[in-house]
């Protein structure tokens, strides 16, 4: 697995696991979300495909529409004219599956563009879930120890590639909201804080769990919850900002495609 990119600190899954052609390095959506002052997002979806991408970015007032037909006739004719866009920054290109934005992507760089392209393209772009990681670390109990290490290798490994942290059974009740239950620093009487991020620690010389996933969550980590283990535990409509669903053909997907690491 890469550890460094040809595009600089770009997004971390490996062009061969990815299906990339060569010269192409794919980039996640939640990497390209956290990191937007980075890239500029170009979709290269044809008119027939129907969705686009509608959600803007930050320092990009709107996300250009240009086919792919049309932006290899722009390349061509050396016409290309992006509004809003900066040499410094890496062009990421978007179809509905990731097929057209790939070929966008190695024409581009023919053009002399620094160029990439998400993955499993608008799919990716609006379901987590679809994200396809270089290292997917699951956890499923509430031991101390088993979840500050998950978290630091969450927290490491996203550095380098791109990591989905999934959820399951009793852990999913980590990720509630602390709102109601944590006042001014303070535990409500009759808490159990360890089954909160922030009480579940194992102490140092781990950092503390909650600032672990912040930082992991930051960096573009994706944060999956078993939809129904969240409904067992009763608390599918408390969960923190930042996490998302999963059905079990996601669950499967992961661990059939990428690399695992398991805390049960």
């Amino acid at each position: 697995m890469c550890s460094t990119s040809k595009l600089g600190n770009l997004a971390p899954v490996d062009s061969g696991s990815a299906g990339g052609a060569a010269g192409v390095e794919a980039v996640s959506a939640a990497w390209v979300k956290s990191h937007s002052q980075n890239y500029y997002v170009l979709d290269v979806t044809e008119g027939t495909e129907g969705d686009t991408v509608e959600a803007t970015l930050e320092g990009q007032a709107k996300v250009p529409c240009i086919p792919l037909g049309r932006l290899l006739r722009h390349l061509c004719r050396e016409e290309l004219e992006l509004e809003g866009y900066k040499s410094s920054q890496t062009l990421v290109t978007m179809c509905k599956t990731g097929v057209r934005a790939r070929i966008a992507a190695e024409e581009l760089i023919k053009a002399g563009y620094k160029a990439t392209y998400v993955t499993r393209g608008l799919l990716e772009w609006n379901a987590p879930a679809a994200t396809k990681a270089g290292l997917v670390v699951s956890i499923s109990g509430m031991e101390k120890d088993k979840i500050s290490v998950a978290l630091s290798a969450c927290a490491a490994s996203q550095k380098t590639t791109q990591t989905v942290l999934v959820v399951m059974a009793s852990a999913v009740q980590l990720f509630r909201k602390t709102d109601d239950v944590l006042v001014d620093g303070k535990w409500k009487e009759g808490v159990n804080k360890d089954e909160y991020l922030e009480g579940c620690w194992a102490g140092e010389p781990f950092q503390q769990t909650v600032a672990l996933w912040n930082t992991f969550r930051e960096n573009g980590g994706v944060t999956l919850l078993c939809t129904s283990c969240a409904k067992n535990k009763g608390c599918e409509d408390n969960m923190r900002d930042g996490t998302t669903f999963m059905n079990l053909p996601d669950l499967l997907r992961m661990t059939h495609e990428s690399k695992c690491l398991s805390f049960s």
